[in-house]
């Protein structure tokens, strides 16, 4: 064999140098991608958690007297302790109708003092009970 058919059967170094750094920024963009996800992921959790709450909150005004009208706002420490140290909630009690047995009730749930994307408000309508 000569020298010149010797020579490529294989690969150059440039060329490994190539492929190796087209690898790397594929990975790295890859792991971008993956920190991003992550953090959508912590999100959600959130979104999901405060909804929970803000659904249990509801009950409690769904199973106890007819509300009467006004504000009323807390956290979860008393019911969850420590498990969402964050999060507040705010229960809006209104009569929206003419109609005196009818309570528009809104619960917030929230993290921090104001407000952002991952607030959770949920609005029910609750009638007095014969």
């Amino acid at each position: 064999m000569t020298r010149a058919a010797t020579r490529r059967d294989g690969f150059t170094l440039l060329e490994v140098l190539v492929a190796v750094a087209v690898l790397g920024l594929a990975l790295v963009s890859l792991l971008g991608l993956h920190v991003r996800n992550l953090a959508l992921l912590e999100r959600d959790q959130r979104i999901t958690d405060a909804t929970l709450l803000a659904r249990a909150l509801m009950t409690d005004a769904e199973v106890e007297p007819f509300p009467d009208i006004g504000l009323t706002d807390g956290d979860f420490e008393d019911r969850y302790p420590g498990l969402y140290p964050g999060l507040r909630w705010e229960r809006e009690v209104t009569a929206p109708l003419p109609v005196p047995d009818i309570r528009e009730v809104r619960v917030r749930v929230f993290a921090g003092d104001e407000e952002s994307g991952d607030d959770v408000t949920l609005t029910y309508y609750l009638r007095r009970r014969p």
